[in-house]
């Protein structure tokens, strides 16, 4: 990752697509419904339980947050409790508003490079954030297929197709980041390769200076490898803190359903159903995977609700799970762009 200055003008532009996508979902689910009936049971919601739901979701950032305090620990980088919250909050703002949640990672790094924190260090730290999520996504989400294999096996194909890319996705992308940092020289020995080949194309215009940066990169990458491997404890705590993340991720979606008043819902088949959905939406190129997310919803949740309970349920829970909390998280960014800190480390 390169320091790079917030591109305003293209965060606007992509969070214009996504309000137009919400606005075009929410047009075809309403079109058959009846949108008076559905504003009546919304309001008469326990809106108590959306607070509960949104209070779900700060703890979802701060398990993130907890997670880069401890990896930075590793360079002997401490940084305040709030810091690393307002980092996860930016993480989930900028993942929400980009295509295939490419903008969270590059504008942590921003926000903590600015902050005084090294490059390749932060690198380093988003990275195994990021590889832990996708193993916890992939793992969490397998899991509750193969445990309602039946159930999903009857959805329709196109269910199937998004679980089957969105193994392949967090799969692939979790095998490579982990192979970067665990084993760095035969990674090292095909990303030279990859460089040399795109500078025959000219895709790259100077390989000796694009070599020379990725092998300062991946041995930052080894020697944090190196200390995971000698502690493995603080990985383990990585993935326990990471699934620990989603749980309350998926837990914010089932106080909808206590907000509405439907407490015969089994919680830890809400959960499973949740951490499909996960996995199904997360390979689709989609900010925040507006579109895909309501109506994978809407398929996947349609036994445990009856028809006229499953679109309040959905437009709830996406409100408390996404939009109440990017709406948050879009504030806590304005209060980061605009209240730097700066942390003196020793070199």
């Amino acid at each position: 990752m390169e320091q790079k200055q917030m591109n305003w003008k293209r965060m606007i532009i992509y969070a214009v697509i996504m309000a137009a996508l919400a606005g075009i979902t929410f047009f075809v689910l309403f079109k058959d419904s009846s949108i008076s009936e559905i504003r009546s049971v919304i309001r008469e919601a326990n809106l108590w339980y959306a607070v509960l739901g949104i209070g779900c979701m700060c703890i979802f950032a701060l398990c993130e947050a907890a997670i880069i305090r401890g990896l930075l620990k590793i360079f002997r980088r401490r940084i305040p409790w709030s810091r690393a919250w307002q980092y996860a909050f930016a993480g989930f703002y900028f993942s929400s508003i980009t295509p295939s949640a490419t903008g969270g990672q590059p504008m942590q790094f921003y926000y903590m490079t600015r902050d005084g924190l090294n490059g390749a260090q932060s690198t380093f730290t988003l990275l195994t954030v990021t590889a832990a999520y996708q193993m916890a996504v992939l793992v969490y989400g397998t899991l509750s297929v193969f445990l309602n294999y039946s159930y999903i096996k009857g959805l329709p194909s196109i269910i199937h197709w998004l679980i089957i890319l969105g193994v392949l996705a967090n799969g692939l992308a979790a095998l490579f980041i982990l192979a970067v940092i665990f084993w760095r020289k035969p990674v090292e020995k095909i990303v030279l390769k990859v460089l040399s080949i795109l500078h025959r194309i000219h895709l790259v215009k100077d390989r000796e200076k694009a070599s020379a940066r990725m092998e300062e990169l991946m041995e930052e990458y080894a020697q944090g490898g190196v200390y995971l491997r000698s502690k493995p404890l603080v990985f383990l705590k990585v993935i326990v803190y990471t699934f620990l993340q989603l749980t309350f991720l998926y837990l914010s979606s089932y106080c909808a359903c206590l907000a509405l008043g439907l407490t015969d819902v089994p919680v830890l088949q809400f959960l499973m159903m949740q951490a499909v959905l996960s996995l199904a939406v997360s390979a689709v190129p989609l900010p925040g995977s507006v579109g895909a997310s309501e109506s994978s919803f809407l398929v996947l949740f349609g036994s445990l609700f009856t028809s006229g309970q499953i679109l309040p349920v959905m437009l709830l829970a996406r409100g408390i799970s996404f939009y109440s909390f990017l709406v948050i998280s879009g504030l806590v960014v304005l209060y980061l762009q605009f209240h730097r800190r700066f942390f003196a480390f020793p070199s």
